[in-house]
């Protein structure tokens, strides 16, 4: 198993995508794991994770090094993958800030909001108009969307470096500017829109069968169910995912580690870095050696035990379902096993959430949400 395939991506990539006059879209997906969008002139992915700088910056910057600046306290961040190896593997994390329900009110949250901002923006003049569309997993909407609401639409003054580069950005957001919709429609709307925005065929084809929207993230799996042409189920799991997975593979690894005389505590952001790497990494500060021990096995064995769970908990549907659309960074990874497993039912067909798209499935919502409100866009003007 090659145990990077399951962490968090970072990577800044430029092209155009269908746009709408001067309205500026930015279909915005802050998950728990990563950050995700998808904007006129591109998109991007970095890490959920933000680490203040105390000290001065020296070296040279990679493509992909984010920094981010505060205008009015003057302090500074990384974000991203650069605050990601900024950890070691027994650094302490507040990880309720970051994966908690509350997130949207520390400034963690606003730190990396206001880099995928910057990020989309970049090329485009602060006096023309924006419009950000996102979501929610459906058990939040009701009572997250007001906090989340609460912590993008004001103004924002602050600078990223990015690519090397440093700009200024002062944005002020406003309830009109911003509109969030269930997390798992984002997923429904890219799989119906083509490369050049226009909706396909395959609208109407799933808007009028049964059908489930399997969005398999990092802190939640969002079951979205549509039969005879009704929204019959919307519910949030918040005990299976990639978090999940990292968990029981960090508490099997340090127990088992602990029978062998080596005491690790390693945070969740910090096991990104074992999952790039292959191993966990312990610094023995007796005989000042380091030591290496492979994460494989306990990471194969918690996915396939989460893997099944998963499965297990829509295997009631799958046989008055036409097709199962797999999504998120976790239902990407798992989108084999659930093939394979449902290869003898000919009347459902399962569906990568990358389908009609050239990106990886864990962009799928954040394109679906540009997509529909294109969409919205052009059937206004």
């Amino acid at each position: 198993m090659e145990t990077s395939i399951f962490a968090t991506k970072s990577e800044i990539r430029e092209h155009k995508n269908p746009s709408f006059g001067n309205v500026h879209i930015i279909g915005l997906d802050m998950g728990y794991s990563g950050v995700k969008c998808f904007h006129e002139n591109g998109n991007f992915v970095f890490p959920n994770y933000c680490q203040k700088i105390e000290g001065e910056i020296f070296g040279d910057l990679s493509r992909n090094d984010l920094i981010y600046e505060d205008l009015k306290s003057g302090d500074r961040y990384y974000v991203g993958a650069l605050a990601i190896k900024s950890l070691s593997e027994d650094s302490t994390v507040a990880e309720d800030k970051i994966l908690g329900r509350n997130h949207y009110g520390h400034m963690d949250f606003l730190i990396k909001f206001r880099t995928a901002l910057g990020l989309a923006r970049w090329d485009i003049p602060e006096d023309e108009p924006l419009f950000i569309q996102t979501g929610l997993p459906p058990a939040y909407i009701k009572t997250d969307e007001m906090l989340l609401r609460n912590a993008i639409q004001q103004s924002h003054d602050f600078a990223l470096i990015s690519c090397g580069k440093r700009k200024e950005f002062h944005i002020d957001i406003t309830a009109e500017d911003v509109d969030v919709m269930y997390q798992p429609m984002g997923t429904f709307y890219s799989v119906t829109t083509d490369q050049f925005g226009n909706l396909t065929n395959d609208l109407k084809t799933f808007r009028n069968s049964d059908l489930l929207v399997f969005d398999c993230g990092f802190k939640t799996l969002d079951k979205f169910v549509i039969q005879n042409k009704k929204l019959e189920e919307k519910d949030t799991d918040e005990n299976l995912g990639m978090k999940r997975i990292l968990e029981e593979t960090r508490n099997s690894m340090q127990e088992d580690l602990k029978k062998k005389g080596y005491s690790v505590s390693v945070s969740l952001p910090a096991m990104q870095q074992c999952l790039k790497n292959g191993v966990v990494r312990i610094n023995d500060r007796i005989n000042f050696t380091v030591k290496e021990f492979p994460i494989e096995e306990y990471l194969k064995k918690a996915n396939e035990l989460i893997c099944k769970e998963a499965f297990d908990s829509i295997k009631d549907y799958v046989f008055s379902i036409k097709y199962l659309i797999m999504t998120g960074g976790t239902g990407s990874a798992w989108y084999g096993y659930f093939k394979d497993k449902l290869k003898g039912i000919h009347t459902l067909k399962v569906i990568s959430g990358d389908y009609n798209s050239n990106l990886p499935a864990f962009y799928a919502n954040a394109r679906g949400y540009y997509m529909y409100r294109l969409t919205q866009f052009k059937v206004k003007r």
